[in-house]
């Protein structure tokens, strides 16, 4: 049984001003298509800066800070990074650090019995007497260019989850970098999807594919 597709993320690092990146602001510049109608439930915190909001009637959750912008959606077909590039290309003078595309998938562990690919790697179960083993996983870091890829494996007492971060480093480089790294969300998805697939030798569900 290939591995779910749960979520996946695009996330700007850098300095924000939080208080221009607001839902009305967005609105008005439809950078964020807002139904008519739409209900946001918003969410702070109590012991940092930032807010997060979310309605069923949008594909993706933002979460703003001054440290940070990230769009996280459970729909395979939602591109993140077009949208995230639009507001990168609105702030074209905010300093960035990086941009990120992340995913998420999930397995049962009981799917996964007798596949070698899985059960060949040398996970560590070493422990003390008296704790219990929680979690064990497997990291490969993979360089090219400004991308490094981080792909993980994690398995579970009764479930194993793949993972990875496609990592652009925007230190000292322009706006234009910064939009191709966000525009680059479903590419750097698909290639870390067929890393993971390759390295940890399972199927994943391809369900954001051009036909």
């Amino acid at each position: 049984m290939p591995f779910r597709f749960e979520k996946a993320s695009c996330v700007a690092a850098g300095t924000f001003n939080m208080y221009i990146v607001q839902p009305a602001w967005l609105g008005r510049r439809e950078i964020a298509i807002f139904p008519e109608g739409t209900e946001l439930e918003i969410e702070t915190r109590l012991d940092a800066p930032g807010f997060k909001f979310q309605s069923p009637q949008l594909p993706a959750v933002w979460t703003v800070t001054p440290s940070r912008i990230t769009l996280e959606t459970a729909d395979p077909e939602h591109e993140c990074g077009e949208t995230l590039a639009r507001v990168l290309k609105a702030l074209p003078w905010t300093p960035l650090v990086a941009v990120g595309t992340n995913g998420v998938y999930e397995g049962v562990k009981s799917d996964l019995d007798g596949m070698g690919g899985i059960a060949a790697y040398p996970f560590a179960d070493r422990k003390p007497a008296d704790f219990e083993l929680a979690q064990r996983g497997y990291h490969v870091a993979l360089k090219r260019g400004d991308l490094v890829l981080n792909l993980q494996l994690s398995v579970k007492a009764d479930s194993v989850g793949l993972s990875f971060n496609a990592h652009t480093d925007l230190r000292n480089k322009n706006n234009e970098s910064a939009l191709d790294a966000a525009r680059g969300f479903l590419d750097h998805r698909r290639l870390a999807e067929s890393l993971l697939s390759d390295i940890f030798q399972v199927d994943i569900e391809h369900a954001s594919r051009d036909s």
